[in-house]
């Protein structure tokens, strides 16, 4: 009887519905340190979490485009925890892997006013035993003042 009802509820919570959580605004981008072709940055900014439950985004890679160019990979360094039915303030450690010959074109995008990001790839969403995978493609504008370390 015992299996009858863990099955069930494994079940259950396996068919439960994930609302993606969504971007409300105070967003910041700070460049840490600048390490050959890699970055040491923090991001952060306001996120709302519209499930029942808590839900924890695990590191995940991501593809990074500045102003439609790709520059190289991101790596969410540690998990980021949301609340249930509430706005987070979060914040991310990442770290970018930069192509060869890339570091030039930051350099000059970090001489412009503003600076168009792009992070685009599947990242990871878990909550207690389950995960799932959801296409993330975020674009914002950044100040090129925050791309210089």
């Amino acid at each position: 009887m015992r299996y009858f009802f863990l099955v069930v509820l494994l079940l259950s919570l396996a068919s439960c519905k994930f609302h993606q959580p969504e971007f409300r605004g105070d967003e910041k981008f700070e460049v840490k340190k600048m390490d050959g072709q890699t970055i040491t940055l923090n991001a952060g900014g306001k996120v709302y979490n519209g499930n029942w439950f808590g839900v924890k985004i695990k590191p995940s890679i991501l593809d990074l485009y500045i102003n439609d160019d790709y520059v190289g990979k991101v790596h969410l360094e540690k998990k980021v925890k949301m609340k249930a039915k509430r706005e987070t303030m979060i914040e991310a450690p990442l770290t970018a892997y930069l192509e060869k010959g890339t570091l030039m074109k930051l350099m000059a995008a970090g001489m412009k006013s503003e600076v168009t990001l792009r992070f685009k790839g599947n990242v990871k969403a878990g909550v207690f035993l389950f995960s799932k995978k959801f296409e993330f493609d975020e674009t914002k504008k950044v100040s090129g003042k925050s791309l210089r370390p």
